[in-house]
């Protein structure tokens, strides 16, 4: 069994897709080998696995700070830890978190490259940071792991990467908390009782473009805002301001909640719960909120964007996230048409057979095989 040095040094205390990403992909790569996990003090509670073969690595709470962070984890971390004593090192979030020199045979995640097609998504720091400093030693490793095609090829166009060099590794989804039968035994909060429409992610504008989400509820007729909510869950994030003073102004607020960040556990049920999921991303790298929804059985609308499409398939119904009425448009459909609710419902529930953390595992360790 080889030791692997894992990085979750970009675990944001649990509540984001990248985050998720770390768990489940440890998860798996322990029945394979046995892992060193870096993570912040306060992290660790937050992290839900214990394994014979998993180890923590707990490094001070002040290099939470984002820019000490990205400093301390690219020049400090490769000289402070014996990396050289590991069989491979496995970097979760390589597009935010890499190391200056790899001592050992490395396999780097990249998961997005939004912000080469969002402008204003972070600001000039980071925005410098992402575009100059991570492509320099993001090459130096071994492998770059592509979570999707598209993905694949943002980093051969923008990080100018081998095509040999990257592995595309479809992310998974947790088949054993998402399908029609699991239950937390708890009973949902008051708000997911009633129709809904749902959309989970973190309140970042423009990205995950929540504005045109709201105004395609606005759009909808008044009997249709009368049956149904639009639940947002998700943490405040970068350009969060926009999302909450459009929402406060919006005569329809009272139907448009934002619960804030959501317990795992209680996920499941709110998808199943939910009439229809939305999924208005201007860009992601994957979406796995979207096989989330399907795997519960929920008929799922998406953007058209280049890895919704890929990974969504004939299973969802798509619009364009710039457009209020085409929002709106597709909303209609799923919720009025009832014969083409149970064939995205169907086919969502065959579509997720194709993609499980399980697979994805055994696709980084084939990189420390070859």
């Amino acid at each position: 069994m080889i030791k692997l040095f894992v990085s979750g040094m970009a675990f944001d205390s649990g509540q984001s897709g990248i985050s998720d990403y770390i768990i489940n992909s440890v998860r798996e790569l322990l029945e394979h080998a046995s892992i060193d996990l870096m993570l912040l003090k306060k992290d660790l509670k937050a992290f839900p696995v214990r394994h014979k073969n998993l180890r923590f690595i707990l490094v001070p709470n002040c290099l939470e700070k984002p820019v000490l962070n990205m400093a301390w984890h690219l020049f400090a971390v490769p000289f402070c830890f014996r990396l050289g004593k590991y069989d491979g090192i496995f970097l979760p979030a390589g597009n935010r978190r890499l190391l200056c020199r790899y001592p050992v045979r490395t396999v780097a995640t990249v998961h997005d490259l939004s912000q080469f097609h969002i402008d204003g998504k972070y600001d000039v720091f980071r925005m410098f940071y992402i575009r100059h400093i991570i492509p320099h030693f993001l090459r130096k490793a071994d492998y770059k792991c592509a979570i999707s095609e598209s993905t694949k090829n943002d980093i051969m166009q923008f990080f100018r990467t081998p095509k040999t060099e990257i592995v595309l590794n479809y992310n998974g989804y947790d088949d054993r908390r998402f399908n029609s039968e699991y239950t937390s035994g708890r009973e949902l909060p008051e708000i997911y009782k009633g129709k809904y429409i749902l959309y989970i992610a973190r309140i970042e504008h423009p990205g995950k473009n929540h504005l045109n989400l709201m105004k395609a509820f606005e759009m909808l007729p008044d009997n249709i805002k009368k049956e149904y909510k639009l639940i947002m869950p998700g943490k405040l994030w970068s350009g969060s301001d926009a999302v909450t003073d459009y929402h406060s102004n919006s005569d329809d607020r009272d139907s448009m909640i934002f619960p804030g960040f959501v317990d795992g556990e209680l996920l499941p049920e709110i998808y199943k719960s939910a009439s229809l999921y939305a999924f208005p991303s201007y860009f992601e790298g994957f979406g796995i909120p979207m096989l989330e929804a399907m795997a519960c059985g929920t008929p799922v609308a998406c953007s058209d964007t280049p890895s919704l499409v890929e990974v969504g398939g004939d299973a969802v119904e798509i619009f364009d996230p710039a457009d209020p009425e085409s929002i709106r448009d597709s909303i209609m459909k799923l919720l009025s048409d009832e014969d083409q609710r149970k064939i995205l419902i169907e086919k969502g529930l065959e579509r997720v057979q194709n993609f499980s953390w399980k697979a994805h595992a055994q696709r980084i360790m084939n990189c420390f095989m070859i």
